[in-house]
């Protein structure tokens, strides 16, 4: 049947299918398969049992569009980032020639890892000594709350352009994306990194050169190490589901009310982590195929 445009309610109930529709196709659009190895955006994360249950599959996150196009916002900030810097002298590697990927760290016996935003080297004008010209560069994206906490208040008046002091800088405000950068560059090498933030709000920028910390960045490989071969759930941050973060994680069901894990071969007992990011299955005596992995088998035995 025909809309009637003419009618203020038609009007209404269009508008409400038409961003029905947007997203639904953010969902299909944006939506990717579960993440196969332990992330270092992950591994910093102050509960050990968050970082198990999510390389376990112990539940898959289900995000709606608005979501997905929250995080759809963070990768398309790169590409502004990068045209920044670059239009100010900067020379940034995004790409690594020999694999025409992002530039990866991976531990565990492949089970860990994480891709850098970029790797960058500072214009000569700003006479930075030789031993330090290549930084790794961190793009991300704030609102505004998080970005006051970062860069500090805004004041009420103030020069044109003038940025923000008195915020709390990326290693106390962000503690979970200085331990990534601190992985990295323990992995290449780099001892400084530029932290590069943009508030979602206002399109107010935030710089931080930061110095990355060698035995933190161990620590987190060490921590890889122990959340990825470990067959049971490491210590919770909290033991009750009142705790703040526990509030707002998806997996407080799991850890604190018993529910039951989704069954695949990751959240099943019977499957250990072995050589080249692969999964062993003691049942079945061989390798798991990796179509295999998502559905599980009639020997699920739950892990948690």
């Amino acid at each position: 049947m025909t809309v009637n445009l003419g009618d203020h309610l038609e009007r209404k109930r269009l508008v409400l299918q038409i961003q029905a529709d947007i997203d639904k196709f953010c969902r299909e659009e944006f939506s990717e398969d579960a993440r196969t190895h332990l992330g270092a955006s992950i591994i910093g994360n102050d509960c050990q049992a968050y970082a198990w249950n999510t390389f376990r599959w112990l539940r898959f996150e289900e995000f709606d569009g608005r979501m997905l196009r929250l995080f759809n916002r963070g990768h398309l900030e790169e590409a502004r980032f990068v045209r920044w810097l670059v239009g100010i002298g900067f020379e940034v590697r995004e790409i690594d020639p020999d694999t025409q990927k992002q530039f990866r760290i991976v531990g565990a016996k492949g089970h860990f890892g994480g891709s850098l935003d970029s790797m960058m080297k500072p214009p000569a004008r700003y006479n930075i000594p030789a031993e330090h010209l290549i930084w790794l560069g961190e793009f991300k994206t704030h609102n505004e709350k998080s970005f006051t906490k970062l860069a500090g208040p805004k004041p009420h008046y103030t020069k044109m352009g003038e940025p923000r002091s008195g915020g709390e800088g990326v290693v106390k405000s962000k503690p979970q994306h200085y331990k990534q950068m601190c992985s990295y560059g323990r992995a290449y090498n780099f001892k400084y990194g530029l932290y590069c933030a943009v508030n979602k709000d206002t399109d107010e920028l935030y710089f931080e050169i930061v110095e990355l910390d060698y035995m933190q960045a161990d620590d987190l490989f060490r921590k890889a190490e122990n959340i990825v071969f470990s067959q049971t759930r490491p210590p919770k941050i909290a033991q009750t589901d009142t705790f703040f973060d526990c509030k707002y994680c998806d997996f407080a069901g799991l850890c604190h009310r018993g529910e039951v894990p989704t069954k695949n071969c990751r959240s099943c007992r019977n499957a250990f982590p072995v050589e080249n990011a692969e999964w062993f299955c003691q049942v079945h005596n061989g390798i798991i195929p990796k179509h295999i992995i998502p559905q599980g088998c009639d020997a699920y035995a739950r892990i948690a």
